[in-house]
């Protein structure tokens, strides 16, 4: 079964010019190499939507994080993608990727820095809280 989180890395790699699910865009990790790279976790999201008199999910409500990396000492360029993919995440409405439909997608706040990594590469994330239709 198809996730949230494959969902939308199906949606950056599809309309990203320059990231490709297993070479710069991960999903659930981000791995040493490359520098320049993007990785999208799971978080807890709000409780799910059911119906009334029904135990049944009808739409689900799962937070996801995007991470971005950058080479050493390059915050602009860590914090310019993450401000790119922001703005592309947040234009999800009603996409179907993977099998899963995302009705909508709303960043929940700023970016922030993560520090750096025991590389000195700058790391810059954002939530995105995702209504998805199960």
């Amino acid at each position: 079964m198809a996730t949230a989180l494959e969902a939308l890395g199906a949606y950056i790699d599809a309309n990203s010019a320059t990231l490709t699910i297993g070479t710069n865009l991960f999903l659930a990790k981000m791995p040493d190499s490359p520098d320049l790279c993007v990785a999208i976790y799971e978080n807890q999201g709000l409780a799910p939507t059911m119906t009334f008199g029904s135990t049944a999910i009808e739409i689900d409500r799962p937070s996801l994080q995007i991470s971005v990396r950058a080479g050493r000492d390059d915050y602009p360029t860590a914090r310019d993608l993450a401000q790119t993919l922001r703005t592309l995440v947040a234009g999800m409405v009603n996409v179907s990727s993977s099998g899963v439909t995302i009705m909508r997608t709303e960043p929940t706040g700023s970016f922030y820095s993560l520090s750096t990594d025991n590389l000195e590469r700058p790391r810059v994330v954002f939530n995105v809280d995702c209504l998805v239709d199960v």
